[in-house]
């Protein structure tokens, strides 16, 4: 009985030859009884215009007349006549073909050209043998005279190999020849296998179980952990576990579980098509870039699109990510943000220059780009910016954002919002996420690799993909900052720009101070009340957040906007000043979905004094971002430290130096156990 759902299933049509004597119908027989009894596998009889009884091959018997009358009603496949004969293969085999069932032919070598032309998915394998072997068996068999025993060895000596044929030598015992005869033809064909649902779920989700009698799935998954199923264009990653019980599984079926059946929409009883998972192709470059190999742009694109799919296993994954962190060339950092980019939602938008800015982040406080984007898109730039929300620090620019408006926009909404507008903060899991940084950071995570060349991929990737022209890339460079040395910075700062070139983008990249704090609020809302006062020109607002958001702004300004080198910086205070960055800003936030939020930080509060008098040497800005992240930011918006003094500065015994908000006692008290074993925000010297 056919398998249901097969039309999408192609099977491959096999074409054994070779000459009179080197065992070819003994090893059809051996694979015919080894394959045969699956129905993923006909082996044909042929139709031969000779007694049935008159030794052979088993065949169907036909009179010249009837073959003749056979050809003339299109009952054949394919026809050829040899040494007297007349051969035809049924018609029928078509649909076997397309049904997904391997097809087996004793074929002739005068005719593989003409099969390959009918049906492109054909295997010729050709059976060969030694002279000395084939005079043997000749002989032993006892069906020709001496003259007609020459006549082939004749023939043999002038048989070359078939183009593109697999070549079968022949000459060992008759078990070695079939089995290696059910290797050839097992590991080329494709694997297909009848729905059988598992009556149990897995934890780990989609699970494919095969028999380990089926022998085809026993070559070509061999080793295999993982395999994709397909059904209809639909396909599903599964874990591969074998089993000797056909209880659970049938020899000819694989038994999937319920997550597996349910995504492919299957039923008991359809037709599968399985393949290793990554395909051996795939696993290959995986193993070449994991020797220290280069990649082509083709092979990296490959790579991506079975990494997304599921395909790799952890530990193939986390061999990538340690041998990418360290090696990979610049043409090979190029295809794979691209790469990256492809799996993400791309955005296109109306104006020709489109500007975005990244931080690299690290430093509390810093928030520059919520002033910087009202900035240029008041001036009438386009700067549509996604943003991250806190990993290490106390907050993201997108956690800041949202304690004014929704920051979490799918495609269409953050659509309207920078075409109403001209710009936008929004959080980019929803926009420019691609789902290769979460396989990616799932791996990462526990192994803690840091490496410049991912990072510049990753974040370009999503600069690619949210529709950006110009990007400028802040960098701060300090001790305790992500960046420590000024040799790291300069070749981070090249590694962005050419990389930014290899994939059309117009990268920048400002080496900053990354050794304080910017600004003087750190956590979402203390962020927020800095940046309100900058942008109302509050003589209070902190004046370093002021001075490098304006220098920012005037960079892309001149850059980007038509503005004349040197003016940059007197047309974002203009802007300021007029307020039209502020209404910008608001206008953003109405557009994304303002909201009401309380003004004042978290009442629990505690002062952080210096315990001596002197000057205020250097900041820790690790110890100052954990008391606020101790505090409770950045989930809690209202929780976070205020900045009290400056780097620099002179500091009385006594003086407050940092101010803690929280919104409870426990996480105030959470917040001073940082401070508890002897670190301070500050380096006091006398």
């Amino acid at each position: 009985m056919k398998p249901k759902g097969v039309a999408t299933a192609r099977g491959t049509l096999f074409v054994i030859v070779g000459p009179s004597g080197v065992g070819k119908d003994t090893l059809i027989d051996g694979a015919r009884a080894a394959l045969g009894q699956s129905h993923w596998f006909r082996f044909v009889r042929r139709v031969i215009t000779r007694p049935a009884d008159s030794g052979g091959e088993e065949h169907i018997a036909i009179s010249e007349a009837d073959f003749d009358a056979a050809l003339a009603e299109g009952r054949f496949f394919h026809h050829w006549r040899a040494h007297g004969l007349g051969y035809g293969v049924p018609a029928d085999v078509v649909e076997d073909l397309a049904a997904g069932v391997n097809v087996v032919l004793n074929g002739s070598r005068a005719e593989v050209a003409a099969l390959r032309e009918k049906y492109r998915r054909t295997v010729t394998i050709q059976v060969t043998a030694s002279r000395t072997a084939v005079e043997a068996r000749l002989r032993a068999r006892g069906r020709e005279d001496e003259a007609q025993i020459a006549k082939r060895l004749d023939r043999l000596s002038a048989t070359g190999l078939v183009e593109g044929a697999l070549e079968l030598r022949n000459e060992g015992p008759v078990a070695d020849g079939v089995a290696a005869l059910v290797d050839l033809i097992a590991g080329s064909c494709d694997l297909c296998a009848t729905a059988q649902g598992l009556d149990m779920d897995f934890a780990m989700g989609a699970v494919c179980l095969a028999h380990r009698d089926n022998p085809v799935a026993a070559r070509l998954l061999a080793g295999s952990t993982r395999v994709a199923v397909s059904f209809e264009g639909a396909e599903v990653v599964a874990d591969l576990g074998w089993t000797s019980d056909s209880n659970l599984v049938g020899r000819d079926a694989l038994a999937l579980s319920s997550a597996a059946m349910e995504k492919l929409g299957v039923a008991n009883g359809d037709c599968l098509r399985i393949a290793r998972s990554p395909t051996p192709q795939s696993r290959e470059v995986l193993q070449r870039k994991i020797r220290g190999g280069t990649l082509s742009a083709p092979e990296i694109t490959g790579f991506v699109d079975d990494l997304v799919n599921g395909r790799f296993s952890p530990p193939e994954v986390a061999g990538f990510l340690v041998t990418a962190s360290t090696n990979l060339a610049l043409d090979e950092i190029i295809a794979l943000t691209k790469a990256r980019a492809s799996h993400a939602r791309r955005q296109r938008w109306a104006a020709d220059v489109v500007v975005d800015k990244h931080s690299m982040g690290g430093i509390p406080g810093n928030r520059i780009t919520p002033i910087v984007i009202p900035i240029v898109a008041a001036h009438g730039l386009t700067m549509p910016k996604t943003s991250s929300r806190a990993i290490t620090s106390a907050a993201g620019t997108a956690d800041m954002m949202e304690v004014m408006a929704r920051v979490d926009l799918g495609p269409e909404e953050f659509r309207k919002v920078v075409e109403a507008t001209g710009g936008a903060i929004c959080w980019n899991g929803r926009l420019t996420h691609s789902p290769v940084d979460d396989v990616m950071n799932a791996i990462n995570r526990p192994l803690g690799l840091s490496s410049a060349l991912l990072d510049v991929s990753s974040i370009l990737s999503k600069k690619l993909a949210a529709g950006s022209s110009h990007v400028l890339i802040d960098l701060p460079l300090g001790p305790q900052a992500k960046t420590r040395t000024e040799e790291e910075a300069a070749h981070l700062k090249s590694l962005f720009e050419s990389v930014g070139e290899g994939v059309g983008l117009s990268v920048r990249v400002n080496i900053a101070d990354g050794s304080r704090p910017i600004g003087r609020g750190v956590g979402p809302l203390l962020e927020v009340i800095d940046v309100l006062d900058v942008l109302r020109s509050d003589p209070d607002a902190p004046q370093d957040l002021a001075e490098k958001a304006v220098d920012y702004a005037a960079q892309i300004l001149e850059w980007a906007g038509g503005v004349e080198a040197g003016q940059g910086a007197a047309r974002a205070r203009a802007l300021i000043a007029s307020g039209a960055a502020l209404a910008k800003l608001e206008e953003i936030a109405r557009h994304q979905g303002a909201h009401e939020y309380a003004r004042s930080p978290g009442s629990f509060t505690a002062l952080v004094t210096a315990s001596e008098a002197g000057r205020v040497a250097s900041a820790d800005i690790r110890t100052i971002a954990s008391v606020a992240r101790r505090a409770g930011a950045p989930r809690d918006k209202a929780a976070g430290v205020v900045v009290l003094v400056q780097v620099g500065a002179q500091a009385d015994k006594g003086q407050p130096l940092l101010r803690i908000h929280a919104s409870s006692g426990q996480a105030l008290a959470a917040a001073q156990e940082v401070l508890a074993g002897g670190a301070m925000p500050f380096a006091i010297v006398p």
